[in-house]
């Protein structure tokens, strides 16, 4: 009496199919490795990837663009022009905190949608039975091929923007602060060796 009450409670141990346990039921890591299996620890891989790529990639590509531009803009009044970016001189410690905060706030932008979906794919519990049953019957992933490749769960296009103001702001703010303790940090022993 007490298995068969145990398998209407949990039908997903048995067949892989209902309804899975709460997240709240998984606290420890080995909680979650004896459900869900060792492939739970890489899962969001693919769409954190993608998130790293996207923000490192338009990060560091607008802030040397904006770079480049404003060491343009400080060499225009010179005679005789500078050949060399050393030459012009180094710049304003807070615009280049400004611009690398501008250019986090971009990167931020542009790859909020992948750390939505990783963050959401990491709070499913998907038990290994589960899993296991989709390897079996080769189970096709939903959604178009880009969603596949990302990690993106079809589902979740409803919610991939959800807070980008704030993701955008903290980042910006965040990238700004480092940038600029660094620099006055540098500046800083630069005077001190000098």
């Amino acid at each position: 009496m007490n298995m068969t009450s145990a398998l209407l409670e949990y039908p997903w141990t048995m067949t892989g199919s209902g309804k899975p346990p709460a997240v709240s039921s998984v606290r420890r890591p080995s909680d979650i490795i004896t459900l869900e299996g060792w492939s739970t620890l890489w899962r969001g891989l693919r769409s954190g990837i993608a998130r790293d790529s996207v923000f490192g990639g338009i990060f560091f590509s607008t802030w040397q663009f904006l770079h480049q531009a404003m060491l343009d803009w400080k060499a225009v009044g010179m005679n005789p022009p500078p050949r060399l970016n050393e030459d012009v001189g180094p710049l304003s410690p807070f615009t280049v905190s400004l611009t690398a905060g501008f250019s986090a706030s971009v990167a931020a932008a542009a790859s909020h949608g992948f750390d939505t979906s990783r963050s959401r794919s990491q709070c499913n519990v998907l038990p290994k039975h589960i899993s296991m049953e989709r390897k079996i019957l080769k189970w096709k992933r939903p959604g178009n091929k880009f969603e596949r490749i990302t990690g993106i769960h079809p589902l979740d296009r409803n919610v991939l923007f959800h807070g980008i103001g704030w993701r955008m702001a903290r980042t910006g703010l965040a990238s700004s602060m480092i940038v600029g303790s660094y620099l006055f940090v540098a500046d800083q022993l630069t005077s001190l060796l000098t």
